[in-house]
């Protein structure tokens, strides 16, 4: 994992990503092994390059503490990290992995490849608003746009909630790479502030504290 790339958003706040090597599965499972990782969810995975993916992002929290740690689910499916007081969100997507990490705040990451069939869906995820706002075939902005969205959903952390109908980007400033968005639910509602980048042929998005 010689490709790790750290940003230091905040005194305790960091965003980690890197790129899967699909060939370093025994080299991952002896590091996960020897930092007494709980290896039984690998063995429901089926596909190798989930698996790879899984055995990744593990690799680079270990590689992050430098001490051995471990990833717990919630009822709802939410991470969480033993050992340590900081909140994760993970996403991943094609070839790379992305980890947000923060002490003491929920927060949501979302990192996503540019794809011309985001165009098909968006109708799907945007308010007519946003849709509107976008034009047509800007696979860019639409993948911004689902990014978003789908880091503020991390951020919520329950599943009855939908991109479309609760989440809505506010503002999405290209110059500065920001957005500002609101998460509504019944009687939920928080707004967050975001930042973006592109990663190459990716989106990254994460939620950042004002």
């Amino acid at each position: 994992m010689k490709d790790l790339v750290i940003n230091k958003i905040a005194k305790n706040h960091h965003i980690i990503y890197n790129k899967v090597n699909y060939n370093k599965e025994t080299e991952l499972f002896s590091l996960l092994q020897n930092n007494e990782s709980d290896l039984t969810k690998l063995d429901t995975i089926k596909n190798n390059k989930r698996r790879l993916e899984w055995m990744t992002i593990r690799g680079l929290l270990i590689q992050y503490f430098k001490m051995p740690i471990d990833i717990v689910y919630d009822s709802q499916n939410k991470p969480h990290l033993n050992k340590t007081n900081f909140q994760v969100s993970i996403s991943h997507s094609k070839e790379m992995v992305a980890i947000s990490l923060q002490e003491n705040h929920d927060n949501g990451i979302d990192i996503q490849h540019i794809d011309q069939k985001i165009e098909r869906i968006r109708n799907k995820y945007l308010k007519p608003q946003e849709s509107k706002a976008i034009e047509e075939n800007d696979y860019e902005t639409l993948t911004i746009y689902w990014s978003i969205k789908e880091a503020l959903f991390k951020v919520y952390g329950t599943n009855d909630i939908f991109l479309k109908e609760n989440i809505e980007v506010i503002d999405f400033n290209r110059t500065k790479m920001s957005a500002i968005g609101a998460i509504k639910n019944c009687d939920y509602y928080k707004k967050l502030s975001l930042r973006i980048s592109l990663v190459d042929d990716y989106v990254l998005a994460y939620t950042v504290n004002r």
